[in-house]
């Protein structure tokens, strides 16, 4: 008996022990969400001094044809360093001032690339110049300048304040300020994307029949602005024709000067804009409005044309351009590419604004390569700005709610974010390189580290908040594990609680099963007789 007692005691605890060894610790791993290990401290790190591994750098080849200066592109480096000190920046960035290399350059051209240039020429009065079409910066001196010593100031001072405008007033701190200004009026200019919709649309008043040259218009106008903003941005582009509906504003015929506030109160652009279907996430709208004969017979007067352009302009913040015309259409109407032309201008200009490049104050811009190629730079910054804070919020995301799962591929999206930005600071740290197509290089990687890092943050998983709290598994699981628990322990107390036979009970039970069933049966029967 007490062997058997002793085997029982054995199976019980052996229960016992494969539910709390082997039982529950596999339950819990198999309802335990999956956590991958992200960087924490690391991105912490960056996100507290976001660009303290930057120290962007631009190089600048001096030419001068007229005077041989051997030491002039050391004088303007001590005077380029003399002034970027002068003020606190938010982006550690110098320029790197080297003197003409015609091989370098000649390679460069040779590829479709290209570089900074400070071209030195001999003239009567010191000045300066930025082509239009170039990355050249042409500094004018004269003979008194060379002998005053005064040149390589000048030289520095047009470099910093002038040709790289944007990226000075940009990361320059003004006192009491931690942080830029933003790149882009917000209010105007649409969310900075890689790839970006245009909608060209021309609006009829009336139902005849119209045509338009706008393949033409497009092909000598924006395809040259298209290709030199391409490593900026990637325009796909439709147009349509729609009849009677020139967005009613002849509503607006008695007010003078109309401002786009004017306009936003009498005609509504949500209906055309859901007519368009795109994959893009933004889209630029440029619509062309000729009002109806019938409401409008004198034309719309408040259109402020003149006599080379009988349309008036209007940008509307975060949405595009809106040309009105004075006059309505005739009859089977041809807008040639005369007419078509001057609109386009104007909104290329209006485009650079939409986009961001340029701010909303009116100026002219003096060399858009200059100032496309500085934006770029700027640009980069950001994405490697925004980048972080993207990344810090996961972070701050997955620390709040301690049961959030983290997928292998929100880790793997952070790992090459996080080694891609490694990349991208080297090549904007080396000296040795900045061309036009390191920059364009380099806008490309910030995008595709911008990319990684949403797409990291918008994970399916993540986006849904697809966690398990600790308290709902229990409030699942109980109702299982509770009654179990109860039996396999109450099971084991009564086991335990058994008393151990004594010897004369144990001697009874002994001579019992000793005891020959056939006696058994045969005292039975006797009994019975």
């Amino acid at each position: 008996m007490t062997s058997i007692l002793t085997l029982r005691k054995s199976v019980a605890l052996t229960f016992v022990a494969l539910y709390v060894l082997i039982g529950l610790p596999l339950w819990y791993k198999l309802t335990t969400i999956y956590r991958a290990p992200l960087p924490i401290e690391y991105i912490q790190d960056l996100y507290n001094d976001k660009f303290k591994e930057i120290h962007l750098t631009i190089p600048v080849f001096l030419k001068s044809d007229t005077y041989r200066f051997p030491d002039i592109h050391d004088a303007v480096q001590i005077q380029v360093n003399h002034l970027l000190r002068s003020k606190r920046q938010y982006v550690d960035w110098s320029l790197e001032i080297f003197p003409y290399n015609e091989t370098v350059i000649d390679e460069a051209t040779s590829r479709g690339d290209d570089y900074h240039i400070v071209d030195l020429i001999l003239d009567e009065f010191v000045g300066y110049n930025l082509p239009y079409d170039s990355k050249t910066t042409i500094v004018y001196f004269d003979d008194t300048s060379v002998a005053s010593n005064d040149l390589p100031f000048f030289i520095a001072q047009t470099l910093v304040e002038h040709t790289f405008e944007l990226e000075w007033n940009h990361w320059t701190l003004k006192s009491g300020q931690h942080e830029p200004d933003q790149l882009t009026n917000r209010d105007i200019a649409v969310s900075y994307d890689p790839n970006i919709h245009l909608s060209i649309s021309l609006l009829n008043g009336d139902g005849s029949p119209v045509a338009w040259e706008i393949d033409k218009t497009l092909k000598n106008i924006f395809t040259p602005f298209r290709e030199m903003i391409s490593p900026l941005v990637n325009f796909t582009i439709d147009t349509q024709i729609a009849y009677y509906n020139d967005l009613n504003l002849y509503q607006l015929n008695n007010v003078s000067n109309p401002t786009w506030h004017d306009l936003s109160h009498a005609i509504d652009l949500s209906e055309l804009s859901s007519t368009n279907y795109f994959v893009e996430q933004n889209a630029i709208n440029l619509v062309i409005v000729f009002p109806s004969k019938e409401t409008n017979l004198d034309g719309l007067q408040f259109a402020n044309s003149n006599e080379e352009n009988q349309f008036g302009s209007f940008i509307v913040p975060q949405w595009g351009v809106l040309i009105v015309n004075k006059s309505p259409l005739e009859d089977n109407a041809l807008v040639t590419e005369n007419y078509l032309d001057p609109i386009m201008l104007k909104f290329v200009k209006d485009l650079l604004k939409l986009l961001g490049v340029l701010d909303t104050k009116e100026r002219e811009i003096t060399s858009p390569y200059i100032v496309i190629d500085s934006f770029k730079r700027i640009r980069t910054i950001q994405n490697l700005n925004n980048a972080v804070e993207t990344l810090w919020s996961l972070v701050k995301l997955t620390q709040q709610f301690k049961q959030m799962a983290i997928p292998k591929e929100v880790l793997e999206d952070v790992t090459n974010a996080l080694d891609m930005r490694l990349q991208l600071i080297d090549l904007l740290n080396n000296p040795q390189v900045g061309s036009n197509m390191d920059w364009n290089k380099a806008l490309l990687m910030s995008n595709d580290i911008v990319k990684y890092c949403e797409r990291a943050f918008f994970h399916g998983e993540m986006l849904q908040q697809n966690f398990f709290p600790q308290e709902h598994k229990l409030a699942v699981y109980l109702p299982l594990l509770g009654p179990i628990t109860v039996v396999i322990l109450s099971g084991l107390k009564a086991i335990f609680n058994e008393k151990k036979p004594t010897s004369e009970e144990e001697d009874t039970v002994s001579n019992e099963e000793k005891k020959d069933p056939v006696e058994d049966v045969n005292e039975d029967l006797k009994e019975t007789k």
